[in-house]
């Protein structure tokens, strides 16, 4: 099984991703990445509050919702992470608990021609130390005119794994759109994956990073990493 900061680094412009799972002593986390290739991309930042993580512009420009979102939501027993508008709507749906792999079916790929990026995100039930009824998937374009859902679901979560999902496997000059789940191990502590995990990116093209404990009920514990 390839480890979390293998895949992370496994190509130059991963784009976005998102991983979930336990770290090796069981404690629940989620991940967060952001990678970029122009200067508009590069100029964001992740802002963190009780409930929410928000992708922020620091170049004062308007707001774009490709690249200005909120990228995860929290509750006391839940947690939403991902790439996009859509994470409101997953949220908005699990609040009203509806099965996410359901909901995910009416999201579309982002309307960014030619390369349509996958629309990715990671959400599960915390209870304490665990995670149950985890989901990793994505809205990726088959064609023009399709979009393929495939997805990851996971009852609970094990010790030592994760499951993950980027929006792209390629290079800055020829981005190859990914967005397929898979499940990886995880070697360390959560505390020490945001080092890990922001050396692994390349350094010309890493925006931002976060690592999120979820055996807590807020965000206020997560640790970034940034430009």
């Amino acid at each position: 099984m390839a480890t979390l900061e293998d895949l992370v680094g496994r190509s130059e412009y991963p784009g976005r991703g998102v991983a979930i799972g336990r770290d090796v002593d069981g404690v629940p986390f989620a991940a967060y990445w952001l990678t970029g290739r122009s200067p508009a991309s590069q100029q964001r930042e992740l802002v963190v509050s009780e409930y929410e993580i928000v992708v922020q512009d620091l170049a004062g420009g308007g707001s774009d919702d490709l690249r200005h979102y909120t990228a995860a939501i929290r509750t006391e027993d839940w947690v939403i992470v991902g790439n996009g508008s859509h994470v409101h709507e997953l949220a908005a749906a699990h609040g009203d608990c509806v099965d996410l792999q359901v909901v995910l079916r009416n999201i579309d790929y982002e309307p960014d021609p030619p390369i349509r990026t996958p629309r990715i995100f990671a959400g599960a039930v915390t209870e304490g130390p665990e995670l149950m009824d985890v989901v990793v998937g994505s809205a990726r374009s088959y064609s023009a005119d399709q979009v393929q859902h495939p997805s990851l679901f996971l009852r609970r979560s094990e010790e030592a794994t994760a499951g993950v999902v980027n929006t792209y496997s390629g290079t800055a000059a020829e981005v190859v759109t990914d967005g397929y789940p898979i499940v990886v191990a995880v070697n360390e502590e959560w505390e020490s994956l945001p080092d890990l995990l922001w050396n692994r990116l390349n350094p010309a093209l890493r925006v931002a990073l976060a690592v999120i404990p979820l055996h807590v009920e807020t965000f206020e514990a997560t640790i970034l990493r940034s430009r």
